[in-house]
């Protein structure tokens, strides 16, 4: 018998009775395991959709079960039975509140009381029937449920196989978050290694801005140092302009001995008539050459105290040892003309050997 049924039986007892019967609340199996979701938490809730689907169902005259319910909400049997349970004690409290009447005069309650033995056959076949359509939803909500058993146990075995299948890749998730803490525990230690750097860069750099100091003290000594050099450099240059006074003066030097060679082969051509003239010009021949080799001595020396002073100029100016070059390239003239008159006198002093051996 269900609970549409027991509140008409109370309804119409308490009509006879002269008691109003309040409608009954649901049992405990009747109530939902969870409360029903709150109002405005979603636009339809799963409530309205099964009460207005059991409306249209009744509205339409068709069987107003778990499946039908169901499948016109477009929800679970769970909470198709749930809800349609509400939706029967409601609509059998909305009858029982209808159906209350006032007490009954005693005839009419005897005429009642007669029409009740024939009510409650009535009652007892229609709670029959309903309580058939009710197994069989039962029977169907159980398959249902059997159903969604045997898809949980599939779904719990893949989940199983899924497990089983990325355990390794757990595993190795576990070992790279450890090799990934090592790692971090190592990049902190390098971070503070790196501040404990960067303190004692800093202190390297205030160090080595004191030495810029001394640095910029030393560079300004040594601008100093450089105007003295630059000053040398000038003195160099006088001195080399000297040492080129001096090369002039060799060279006017060799040109009186080209000179007196000249006049020193003209006398040996004459000593063939006039030996003792000869012998004179060769002794005054031999004198000049004594005295240019005196003066080529003195140049020498003289050229290389400019070249000493050319060396100390050209590690200041590199200009300086294109004058130096130039220096040696005038004395190795000098010896040649040197060697030349040397090779001159002895040519002299042959011919003159050989003029006596003809005499």
């Amino acid at each position: 018998m269900d609970s549409t049924t027991t509140a008409t039986m109370s309804a119409t007892t308490a009509g006879t009775t002269g008691t109003t019967v309040p409608a009954r609340e649901p049992d405990a199996e009747e109530r939902p395991s969870d409360p029903a979701p709150p109002s405005g938490t979603l636009p339809v809730s799963a409530r309205d959709r099964v009460y207005a689907a059991a409306d249209a169902l009744a509205a339409e005259d068709a069987a107003v079960t778990v499946t039908t319910v169901r499948e016109r909400a477009g929800c679970s049997n769970a909470v198709a039975t749930t809800f349609l349970r509400r939706w029967r004690a409601d609509r059998a409290a909305a009858a029982a509140e209808a159906a209350q009447l006032p007490a009954l005069p005693r005839g009419v309650g005897l005429l009642v009381e007669r029409g009740v033995t024939a009510l409650w056959a009535e009652a007892v076949r229609a709670a029959r029937a309903e309580h058939t359509a009710e197994r069989a939803a039962a029977r169907e909500q159980l398959d249902a449920a059997r159903e969604d058993a045997a898809r949980v146990a599939a779904l719990l075995d893949g989940a199983e196989t899924d497990y089983a299948a990325l355990r390794p890749h757990l595993d190795a998730a576990r070992e790279e978050a450890a090799t990934l803490a090592d790692r971090l525990e190592a990049a902190t230690t390098a971070r503070d290694e790196a501040r404990a750097e960067a303190a004692h860069a800093v202190g390297q750099a205030a160090t080595l801005d004191g030495e810029l100091t001394q640095v910029r003290t030393e560079l300004a000594d040594l601008r100093g140092r450089l105007a003295e050099a630059e000053r040398g450099r000038a003195e160099q240059a006088e001195a080399r302009a000297q040492a080129h006074g001096a090369v002039e003066g060799t060279r006017e030097a060799l040109a009186e001995a080209r000179a007196t060679l000249e006049r020193a082969r003209a006398a040996s051509l004459r000593a063939q008539e006039d030996r003792a003239e000869a012998d004179a010009e060769r002794a005054a021949a031999q004198r000049a050459v004594a005295r240019l080799e005196g003066e080529t001595t003195a140049l020498r020396q003289e050229l290389q105290a400019a070249r000493e002073q050319a060396g100390r100029a050209e590690r200041e100016r590199a200009t300086a040892e294109a004058a130096r070059a130039q220096a040696e390239g005038e004395v190795a003239g000098l010896r040649q003309a040197l060697e030349a008159r040397r090779s001159d006198a002895r040519d002299t002093d042959a011919r003159d050997s050989d003029a006596q051996g003809r005499d």
